[in-house]
């Protein structure tokens, strides 16, 4: 309101100024008019006479020039020095007049504590060419009352109609306005864990694009505390077996009295905590995934993937010796830079490495490739285990899920963190049929394109 009625006002008074000058032209016109009429009457009654003479005025020049008012047309005429001829002396001497001919000009005057408005004209001449100059003068009483009449009838439908529309506007503004406080109430009446959409049916159609922005929001909000709550629902459900096993063999390790079997509890004690840690390692890797931060501001660097890739292995030989496996790499023939965050994609290469050391059987192999494409670099992990049947493709990357009759000490939050990761940098993730020769084994490669996807 402030914005449309401060500028409203501000232009009402510049029109008020604006109206105050057109109304005096509009007054002055008509009466400057008649004035220059006078004057060519005067000019023209002098020039059948010898201005050096006595001076006197036709009977019907007088009367027109009286006007049958009580303000009458003072003249007067001088001669190329200044010098009054004749009519009224006190009339003043134009300011910086000229002698060019027939130039008729204008002049506001204050004579005997009355405005007076001076006509004069120089070249006129008398009936022996005596150039004289001509002056007519009358006071501004009328001229004020016509302007004053003037001002009152332009000003007096902009008194009534511009404060009238104001009002008017206001009182629209206030009633467009009040779906907003009505939604604005609506919202603040809301529980803290209320994210259902809000309702758009009465708000301004102006707004209906902001709502459905705030619903998409409040969606994804929604999606995510979802995520939120399951993860924390399935940590602690997770966490109750290792934790309930560390301590039933504590327990176990007091009350042996037997140094070897006091060993072996505490063995299995190690394990457990070992299975724990890792568990809590890798929800926490995945909720850092997850998280809205890391979806809208990865740090993305230039990252060269066969470098990465042979770093990382690196950490896992001495785990590849000792559960008896062949851990190997073939790299590409050419470089693969990404555009990528590296804490990330290490993390997504670590969990594949340690799900294929997990799951593939002692004296076994696990093999780490990397490669491009025109648009992509890929790297892929394959091992010579029991693979992973297709009904099962799309259900191991959910979290906690897990294969029934599996053997092996995992957590199934591996394959879920690669999907985290792997959808935050539009990365593909494909089971690809195994190597030449292999009757069974698990193949994942993981695609990420050479220029990243754009986020909002």
């Amino acid at each position: 309101m402030l914005w449309i009625f401060g500028p409203l006002f501000l232009l009402w008074t510049v029109g008020i100024v604006i109206t105050y000058f057109i109304a005096q032209h509009i007054a002055n016109s008509p009466y400057d008019r008649t004035l220059r009429g006078h004057l060519d009457l005067l000019r023209q009654e002098l020039s059948q006479q010898d201005v050096l003479g006595p001076v006197s005025l036709s009977e019907s020049a007088s009367t027109i020039l009286r006007q049958g008012s009580d303000a009458p047309t003072l003249w007067q005429i001088r001669d190329a020095d200044g010098t009054p001829l004749a009519g009224n002396a006190d009339l003043p001497l134009p300011e910086n007049w000229d002698y060019e001919n027939n130039l008729l000009r204008y002049r506001d005057v204050v004579m005997a504590g009355q405005s007076m408005r001076l006509a004069y004209v120089w070249g006129s001449r008398d009936k022996q060419n005596t150039p004289f100059l001509t002056i007519v003068a009358e006071t501004n009483q009328h001229r004020s009352v016509l302007h004053h009449e003037i001002l009152i009838g332009m000003l007096t439908p902009q008194f009534i109609l511009v404060p009238l529309a104001a009002m008017l506007a206001g009182l629209g503004l206030t009633h467009g306005l009040e779906p907003l406080n009505l939604l604005q109430a609506r919202l603040r009446a809301r529980a803290p864990g209320d994210l259902s959409p809000v309702e758009s049916d009465q708000a301004p159609a102006e707004i209906v694009p902001l709502i459905d922005a705030m619903n998409g929001l409040l969606e994804r909000q929604a999606q995510f505390s979802a995520a939120q709550r399951r993860f924390v629902a399935n940590a602690a459900h997770q966490l109750k077996t290792p934790l309930a096993g560390i301590r039933t063999q504590a327990e176990v390790a007091l009350r042996e009295r037997d140094p070897a079997q006091t060993e072996a509890s505490l063995r299995q004690l190690v394990r457990g905590t070992q299975r724990a840690t890792r568990l809590v390692n890798q929800m926490l890797a995945l909720a850092r995934a997850e998280s809205s931060d890391a979806l809208h501001a990865t740090n993305a660097q230039a990252i060269e993937l066969n470098t990465l890739a042979e770093q990382h292995l690196s950490q896992w030989v001495p785990r590849a010796l000792q559960l008896g496996l062949d851990l190997g790499l073939e790299s590409a023939g050419r470089p693969i830079v990404l555009q990528a965050d590296s804490v990330m994609v290490g993390e997504l290469l670590n969990n594949l490495l340690d799900n294929a050391l997990i799951y593939t059987p002692s004296g076994g192999w696990v093999t780490l490739r990397t490669g491009r494409t025109q648009s992509h670099g890929w790297l892929e992990v394959e091992d010579n285990g029991p693979g992973i049947a297709p009904e099962h493709h799309a259900r191991v990357f959910d979290r906690f899920y897990r294969i029934m009759g599996s053997q092996a000490d995992g957590s199934g939050l591996g394959l879920a963190i690669v999907r985290e990761i792997a959808d935050i940098h539009g990365a593909t993730i494909a089971f690809l049929p195994p190597s030449a020769g292999q009757a069974s084994g698990t193949r994942l490669r993981v695609s990420f394109p050479l220029t990243p996807p754009r986020r909002l």
